[in-house]
Parts: structure tokens; C-alpha cells; sequence
């Protein structure tokens, strides 16, 4: 199945995963509470926890904000399709980078980016808003977006060193609003709809300038709904640019 259609496909249960070899977790929704202060993480150094706050936003948001950029690419520039090293820097306009996820296979992807920047790439993870007119209501809309996000075996490793107890990672975005234009990979009419995300992610503190490698895996096996199956690794060598 090709790239767009796999999107229709999965237009109500997108989610996103990295995986750990041979850690099978059955999560339960845990919300993680917003704070005003960037609070260091005990458990993985270098990664922001789920109750801070970088630059003041706090770390839900943050999640939403992908969200939104990832809709605000239009087909033909989003690093999501037919990557290139170039597609990386595509809508980056804050002092948080985004990363896109790979949705199937082994891929290996080069992106620059500016020195000062924190990363912010996407675990197991899903969004579903009221575009969908199966979606009545709130609940629908939390529930889908929530559900497949179970059952997933995830991983994440810098520069060799592998990130502890992922499944602690977890986050609740909140309701917001999500605008979709024209023009985007998920072929979703265009239109302002309430949305709703869940999942884990892996947020980086600025790395120091030089090359890094960033391992993403994801394997997910659903009993319930086989429709979530899927299993993807890849990598990002990162070349952070020294700070002029």
C-alpha cells in the first residue's frame, strides 16, 4: 500500500511509536499535570518530563504544536512523504525542532538543525479531531485518538545510550483546535475542528553542536483492533550546527 493511502487508511487512528525490543506495555492514560518552569528529567537526563514547561509552554502543548505543523505542510514539502535532508527545516520557526515519524520499514534520515534548538519526535502517539463525522462527540474524539496507543513495544536511543522506563512518558494534550488546510497528508477536509492527542514522545534539551544519532523503533501488535498493527525503526543523524 502507498504512502497516501495508508494515511486514509489510518485517518481516524493516527498514532505514533518508537519500540523496545521485547517490552510489551498495556497502557493506561496517564495525564501529566503543566507546569511554568522548565523541570529537568530524573529519569533520562537531557529529556524534558512530561510536567515542565520549555520556554514557558508547557510540555502538552507542545505536543499540540506538532501536531499543527505537521497539518501545516503542505503534501509536497512534508518531511512525513518522500523525505529529504531539506524537508527537514520545512515550517521550523521556533525553539522547538520537529521530527516526523516513519509509518513503516528501516529508513535512515540526515537533518541539520540550528544550534539552541530542542527536539521534539513523536513515540506512541495519536490525534483524532471532529473532521471525522463518526466522531459525535468529545468522548469519541478522546477515545479514538487514545486507543491505539496500546500494545506497542517502544524504543528510543542517543548517541548509543538507550532512554529508561518510556511508558512513564505518557501524555494527555487537552482539547484544542486544530486548523487543516487544502492541501495536506492525511486528506482531510479543510476547516477548524476540535482535537484531541495522547501518546509519548521524546523531547531533547538542545544538543551540543556536532553529530548525533537518534533511534526510533516501534512495534505495535493489537489484539483488539488489527488495524493499529504496524512496525517501523528508524534513524536521524542530527547535525546540529555550531552557534555563530
Amino acid at each position: 500500500m502507498g504512502a497516501k493511502g495508508f494515511f486514509v487508511q489510518l485517518r481516524r487512528y493516527r498514532r505514533y511509536v518508537l519500540v523496545r525490543s521485547g517490552i510489551i506495555f498495556t497502557l493506561t492514560l496517564a495525564l501529566a499535570s503543566a507546569t511554568n518552569v522548565v523541570k529537568g528529567d530524573n529519569i533520562n537526563p537531557g529529556l524534558y518530563s512530561t510536567n515542565s514547561a520549555p520556554y514557558g509552554i508547557s510540555y502538552q502543548e507542545w505536543a499540540q504544536r506538532l501536531w499543527q505543523w505537521e497539518f501545516s505542510l503542505p503534501t509536497a514539502q512534508n518531511p512525513r512523504v518522500n523525505y529529504t535532508p531539506e524537508k527537514c527545516a520545512n515550517g521550523q520557526n521556533g525553539p522547538v525542532w520537529f521530527l516526523s515519524e516513519v509509518l513503516s520499514g528501516t529508513e535512515q534520515r540526515t537533518c541539520t538543525i540550528p544550534a539552541g534548538k530542542s527536539i521534539m519526535a513523536a513515540l506512541l502517539d495519536g490525534m483524532c479531531d471532529r473532521s471525522d463525522p463518526a466522531l459525535q462527540n468529545d468522548e469519541d474524539v478522546r477515545r479514538c485518538a487514545t486507543e491505539g496507543n496500546d500494545y506497542g513495544v517502544i524504543s528510543a536511543t542517543l548517541d548509543g545510550r538507550t532512554f529508561q522506563n518510556l511508558d512513564q512518558y505518557r501524555i494527555d494534550s487537552g482539547f484544542f483546535n486544530i486548523t487543516v488546510p487544502a492541501d495536506n497528508i492525511f486528506d482531510e477536509p479543510p476547516g477548524t475542528y476540535r482535537a484531541f492527542a495522547n501518546g509519548f514522545f521524546v523531547f531533547l534539551e538542545p544538543l551540543d553542536p556536532g553529530t548525533h544519532e537518534l533511534r526510533l523503533t516501534v512495534s505495535v501488535t493489537n489484539p483488539v483492533k488489527p488495524i493499529y498493527n504496524y512496525a517501523a525503526d528508524w534513524t536521524y543523524t542530527l547535525i546540529v550546527e555550531e552557534d555563530n
